[in-house]
């Protein structure tokens, strides 16, 4: 289940991938914290753990990263405060890891205008799905988290194609952080 994006959310991320972020957004330390359910509307700082909107999974924002829950959209926005690029976090619900496989595979609608189209094959390693994408001048990366009861988590990282590759994937120290809450559905019977 993949979410159009509004024209507000569009030209969030533009601004911010052509004008950069305000340095205003500063980091707060990274502490271990309960997990917080966003506000559409709030900014939350690196450090802080938020849930993904109707999902299970619940993840630490990285340093230098700002997040936000998208107004009407069950959806968090990442964005960076040192450079280009932008994350989108999504729920999964009740797909199969083959359903998923699928669908990263498809293009990807990021909003009316901007679409993510698939560069590769997903691959599988372990709990996690992987693919490459291009929008024009960006390229991007998705990665589901498979959770338990068909639950999950999709990220989706676009940024400019003449970034430097950071040695440690973004994506990847996301998915190290994701914890899935339990719930009574996934609890051993008594």
């Amino acid at each position: 289940m993949i979410v159009t994006i509004s024209a507000r959310t569009v030209l969030a991320v533009l601004c911010c991938l052509v004008l950069g972020v305000p340095g205003s957004w500063a980091q707060s330390p990274l502490t271990r914290t309960p997990i917080v359910d966003m506000q559409a509307g709030q900014s939350y700082r690196a450090g802080i753990r938020v849930r993904v909107p109707n999902g299970v999974a619940s993840f630490l924002i990285p340093t230098g990263w700002r997040g936000e829950q998208l107004d009407n959209l069950a959806a968090v926005l990442l964005v960076s405060e040192k450079e280009a690029g932008f994350v989108l976090a999504f729920a999964i619900l009740n797909q199969t890891e083959d359903e998923l496989f699928a669908l990263l595979g498809e293009p990807q609608p990021i909003t009316d205008t901007l679409v993510f189209e698939p560069t590769g094959n997903v691959t599988r390693h372990g709990r996690k799905l992987t693919a490459t994408y291009v929008a024009g001048s960006l390229t991007g990366r998705g990665m589901a988290i498979i959770g338990p009861d068909l639950q999950g988590i999709l990220f989706l990282h676009g940024r400019p194609q003449q970034e430097p590759r950071p040695s440690r994937s973004l994506l990847d120290e996301l998915a190290d952080d994701v914890r899935f809450i339990q719930t009574k559905d996934s609890l051993p019977s008594p």
